[in-house]
């Protein structure tokens, strides 16, 4: 386990910000914001207190180990009472009024271990929304760190866009001075215009994706919509080999799925051993000790009385309640031994698109980082001609629109590596963070 976990720490990608000790104090890194969001995201307190009612259920489970006790009152008119005649006087035997008052005490002796499996099952779904607490810690660091990565994209790319209209601003001043020295036609202003154009409203539709990503950040951190997000974080990346069996096989054995599959079989199985247990007999002792009034001779005299015994209950016809219950709880064992297969397998196939994703994600910056210097080169070429008078005005605006569009590209290729990297760490069941 020990050398899967180290597999892991050296896995396709790897982000440099994620694991920064101690960030600035205006800063927040990736690890910064995941805690915040674990800290006060409300999904997770839900979670928490899940269990905390399943909880509170095994001790509801655990109470028939423990003896009950109860006080009790009664009055009760009674009319006509037992009466006789005795040397022609009417004796009463009983009195019309009837008092009792009384202290009981309740103990399971033994009960075949009916209560035993109560409380097993108990604990199996104390271990179930242990398992769904998990997941959505789980869920929540993954779906922070895309947010972040996203924000960190966007503003990046916003930066390249802003250099772009720049750049295409500086090149209209140029051309205007063409045309009014007679070397430039209208055409070349106006084409540039449309580019700029263009290029603002890329830069709208950014900044519009910009400001959805940084109220889903806020949301999920539980801040306030006016917080300034200051982020801290760089696209580091480092093509690492994969082993696909070692991934595979901690997979198994890390994924909160697998274990929360194994968990909803062992809940099933105890649920049928409540089932077969149904009907089982119980053994109870019982005490109690009150006042009452109608004893002889003095029927209205309340007078102290003890009650104490055994019993012994054998169910013998239920209706075919507990045979119901036994085959419901034995379909509910074949249900999650299934759902465990179906798990299984998309585990593996989660761990397999991971690591194609993840390899192709840097594949891909491999290949923009190419671009980017061949758009550079391009530019630079359009640049000198067009200022020579060699080539068209368009050309040197394709050269400038497809530099910009090679910058983002980059920009979209290293997001998508990071989270490539992010998204096999949770296929295999690896802490992100």
């Amino acid at each position: 386990m020990n050398a899967a976990r180290s597999v892991i720490a050296l896995l396709l990608l790897t982000v440099s910000s994620s694991v920064a000790q101690t960030p600035a104090a205006d800063s927040l890194t990736v690890s910064n914001a995941v805690q915040l969001v674990l800290t006060h995201n409300p999904s997770l307190w839900e979670a928490v207190q899940v269990i905390e009612a399943s909880k509170a259920r095994v001790e509801q489970s655990r109470s028939s180990y423990f003896p009950s006790a109860e006080i009790g009152a009664s009055y009760a008119f009674i009319t006509p009472v037992p009466e006789f005649d005795f040397g022609g006087v009417s004796l009463k035997v009983a009195p019309n009024s009837n008092y009792d008052g009384h202290l009981g005490a309740r103990q399971m002796i033994y009960d075949f271990e009916r209560t035993g499996s109560q409380v097993s099952l108990s604990n199996s779904r104390v271990t179930i929304a242990e398992d769904s607490r998990e997941t959505v810690k789980r869920d929540l660091s993954f779906r922070t760190a895309e947010v972040f990565y996203a924000i960190l994209f966007l503003r990046r790319s916003i930066v390249v866009q802003d250099e772009q209209i720049r750049t295409l601003n500086e090149h209209l001043e140029i051309a205007r001075k063409k045309i009014e020295a007679g070397t430039a036609t209208q055409l070349d202003a106006l084409t540039t215009q449309v580019r700029v154009a263009n290029a603002t409203m890329l830069k709208i539709s950014l900044e519009t994706s910009l400001s959805t990503q940084e109220i889903a950040l806020r949301k999920l951190a539980g801040l306030p919509s006016n917080t300034p997000l200051r982020l801290q974080g760089e696209f580091a990346t480092q093509p690492m080999p994969l082993p696909l069996d070692s991934l595979l096989g901690m997979a198994m054995t890390g994924r909160i799925e697998a274990k929360a599959a194994w968990d909803a079989i062992t809940a099933a199985r105890a649920q049928q051993d409540v089932a077969r247990l149904s009907d089982a007999p119980s053994l109870n002792a019982f005490v109690s000790y009150g006042l009452k009034n109608g004893y002889v001779p003095n029927l209205d005299v309340l007078r102290g009385n003890l009650l104490a015994g055994v019993e012994l209950k054998i169910p013998m016809f239920d209706g075919h309640r507990s045979r119901s219950m036994e085959e419901e709880a034995a379909a509910l064992v074949r249900a999650a031994e299934a759902r465990k297969h179906e798990t299984d397998q998309m585990i593996q196939a989660d761990v397999e698109q991971a690591i194609a994703e993840a390899r192709a994600a840097a594949e891909r910056v491999k290949v923009t980082e190419i671009n980017i210097e061949q758009a550079d080169l391009a530019v630079r070429t359009a640049r000198m001609r067009y200022e020579a008078g060699t080539v068209p005005n368009l050309d040197l605006l394709d050269a400038l629109t497809n530099q910009t569009q090679a910058r983002l590209t980059n920009l979209q290729s290293l997001y998508d590596a990071v989270i490539s990297s992010f998204r096999l760490h949770r296929s295999v069941g690896a802490p992100v963070f």
